[in-house]
């Protein structure tokens, strides 16, 4: 194990110069006394200063929902491995190393003491499995024919070794979508706006945070008509401490429902760049005639987010 703080640890472990080959694969580090095993995968940097993240997992379930993520970035309610319950270690560009907590709703915040002392003991472990992986790229298979992840495990006698963790199988993903009775009614007396589509999308805002001593993430709903770009949905929220994500997505259709009420007219279309913001959306077509459909840009919903995210309202 390597001597020192995680940022020291990380430091050693950006000058070996070996993200590339370890952003190949995903093993697991269990610590003596923590409730389950971390598991460190390698994502490069999406913007600028960041050069690499070093993500330490927490416990099966969000490693089969980062797994799940990384086939389809629609699954579920995370749009970013930022938003999973984890300990990360970022690397910027001018050498600089970070460790931060994150829990799903909430701005990532350096990590406290407890936090720490793990990423140090997960680092130091990681560090030198990433040197075995160098000189044996099939070091992170060894279990897999047992359907199993390489681990390095904490002893009883605070020694390290080598073993597998046998790969539960994921809990089945749900949702519910439900509307209130009335609204629907509403809507479905309202005229029918054949020719007029509204681009619809939910959105986390980057920072943007609530005022609050544990500062909340923000996210932002928003809908357009396309061809005008009049803004016909403009609302904020975050996830509530006990619902979670999952509420704040499952909120979302009956939101844009209200928008509708609210503007007076049943769009002949709706569209959507997210898959997750279709499939949420779905339901609602077996109350109202509206055509969903799904596309790789919207102009007049991204012209939007950009003046939005340019004048840096606060909640």
């Amino acid at each position: 194990m390597t001597r020192g703080g995680p940022e020291e640890t990380g430091a050693k472990m950006d000058a070996l110069g070996l993200w590339g080959m370890l952003e190949q694969y995903n093993f697991a580090v269990k610590p003596r006394g923590t409730a389950f095993p971390y598991f460190c995968s390698v994502l490069r940097g999406e913007r600028r200063p960041v050069k690499v993240r070093f993500l330490m997992l927490e416990g099966w379930q969000t490693m089969h929902d980062y797994i799940r993520w990384r086939a389809d970035r629609f699954f579920g309610f995370y749009t970013t491995p930022a938003e999973m319950p984890h300990l990360e270690m970022v690397v910027f560009e001018d050498g600089r190393v970070s460790i931060f907590r994150h829990d799903p709703g909430y701005v990532p915040a350096a990590a406290a003491a407890a936090g720490r002392k793990i990423a140090a003991a997960v680092l130091g472990e990681a560090s030198g499995v990433m040197l075995r992986i160098e000189a044996d790229r099939a070091l992170p298979m060894r279990f897999a024919a047992d359907k199993a992840v390489f681990a390095r495990v904490e002893r009883a006698d605070g020694e390290w070794e080598d073993a597998p963790l046998e790969i539960p199988d994921p809990p089945p993903h749900t949702e519910k979508v439900e509307f209130p009775e009335e609204l629907v009614k509403k809507a479905q007396d309202m005229p029918f706006d054949r020719g007029s589509a509204l681009e619809v999308d939910l959105r986390l805002l980057l920072h943007v945070m609530t005022a609050e001593p544990r500062a909340r993430s923000v996210y932002s709903l928003k809908g357009v008509d396309s061809a005008t770009g009049e803004t016909a949905l403009d609302e904020r929220a975050s996830a509530s401490p006990d619902g979670g994500l999952r509420d704040l997505w499952q909120a979302m259709p009956s939101r844009v429902l209200n928008a509708l009420v609210l503007r007076g007219a049943v769009p002949g279309e709706i569209k959507c760049c997210s898959g997750r913001v279709f499939r949420l959306l779905r339901p609602l077509c077996m109350e109202l005639p509206f055509k969903l459909s799904l596309h790789d840009r919207l102009d007049a919903l991204d012209a939007a987010y950009k003046t939005e995210a340019a004048s840096k309202r606060d909640l």
